[in-house]
């Protein structure tokens, strides 16, 4: 089997000939092998760094199968000027660090949002709101009433990639769910009390930001973005069952059957705790949920996961990126990656991946490792 095939099968709930080798890359791992420091302004879009290619270099040189992850401006979210929608950014800082404030002028008012920028390694730049964009129902109501469609996802990006990639992966722009998608415009802290304070006001905003989200979402897909993957990493073991069913759940399964209508794939992610939640994934309309991400960094028992987890629901994870690959042998890895592939495979529908993307630094001879044993211990 070619890898989008392999893919393909495994997102469907079939045995494919092998498991899937396809961590989850991010552009700093790109950068990294190719010695390239982004500009702090271009680190989503760099403007002579070509993506798609390095992408699949990356993975070509790994021997993995690729899952294309890139496409996400998720310093874009408020839309760029329009009618009534007048948008003012100012820079403060340097190469390394920087506060964006963005000001949106409309005919009932303005609307704030700051951003910090900081550069936390030669090929990584993160991103922390300052100041939320709907701090109130009147922000709301001035967002919804003037905000232009969204376009915080590169189209360009995206269809080029299918090109490139082409037999040897999917697409799967990693973006976010309905409840993390209303994070981008409002504090998580307010999020959470909403729906006690004023049940209304939260639903509208959901309700809002959904249709909002998969309009866009939509011409993603026709774009060429084969799956989506979308951020479940804010509703977790932490907000507990009874709010995730009450106040989250329709929403991501609303947002969810309208990426499968659009003919794309469903991948749910939360690299985080899930334990306490992770049965109710079973009544989510997803294909694949990642990434299974057991203690100390997440909270999920793996023997609870493969028990729990209906059988046609593919898993993706669950190696340690953030100390054990960094700081293992080679040889330790491979009898982990062998470890974990012998308890997965009878169930099948597992993609071998870490829980999260590489750190900068991590060796590529353990890299290596990784990609090597999950090709010798993962034939079905």
């Amino acid at each position: 089997m070619k890898a989008r095939e392999r893919l393909i099968t495994t997102f469907q709930g079939n045995k494919a000939d092998r498991v899937p080798v396809s961590p989850f890359i991010f552009l700093n791992n790109i950068y990294e092998m190719f010695q390239y420091k982004p500009d702090i302004d271009h680190f989503l879009s760099p403007q002579d760094f070509d993506v798609a290619e390095k992408f699949v270099a990356y993975h070509d040189y790994f021997g993995f199968d690729v899952l294309f992850s890139p496409g996400l401006l998720w310093d874009s979210y408020i839309p760029e000027t329009s009618d009534n929608w007048e948008v003012t950014i100012t820079k403060e800082g340097d190469a390394d660090s920087q506060l964006r404030t963005t000001l949106v002028k409309t005919p009932d008012g303005n609307l704030t949002q700051v951003m910090r920028f900081n550069r936390s390694s030669t090929y990584m730049v993160v991103l922390a709101v300052e100041k939320y964009i709907i701090e109130n129902k009147q922000d709301f109501e001035i967002f919804a009433k003037y905000a232009p469609p969204a376009q915080f996802i590169d189209y360009e990006l995206i269809s080029k990639a299918r090109k490139v990639v082409n037999d040897k992966g999917l697409i799967n722009v990693a973006t976010h769910g309905a409840f993390n998608t209303l994070n981008q415009f409002r504090k998580l802290e307010d999020m959470m009390m909403d729906p006690v304070v004023d049940e209304g006001f939260y639903r509208a905003m959901m309700d809002f930001f959904l249709d909002w989200n998969i309009n866009h979402l939509k011409e993603v897909i026709a774009a060429g973005s084969d799956s989506i993957e979308i951020g479940g990493n804010l509703a977790t073991s932490g907000v507990g069952p009874r709010f995730f069913q009450e106040y989250v759940m329709e929403y991501e399964n609303r947002l969810c059957r309208q990426i499968h209508e659009a003919g794309a794939f469903v991948v749910y992610h939360n690299c985080g705790d899930a334990q306490k939640i992770m049965h109710l994934y079973n009544d989510l309309d997803i294909d694949v949920w990642g990434y299974v991400t057991t203690p100390p960094f997440g909270d999920v028992n793996l023997d609870d996961a493969l028990r729990i987890i209906r059988p046609n629901m593919a898993l993706r994870g669950n190696i340690d990126q953030v100390e054990f690959l960094r700081q293992a042998s080679p040889q330790e890895i491979k009898e982990k990656v062998k470890w974990l592939l012998d308890k997965v495979k009878p169930r099948g529908n597992w993609i071998l991946c870490t829980s999260d993307f590489f750190f900068d630094g991590t060796p590529y001879e353990n890299i290596q490792a990784f990609a090597e044993a999950g090709l010798e211990y993962g034939k079905y």
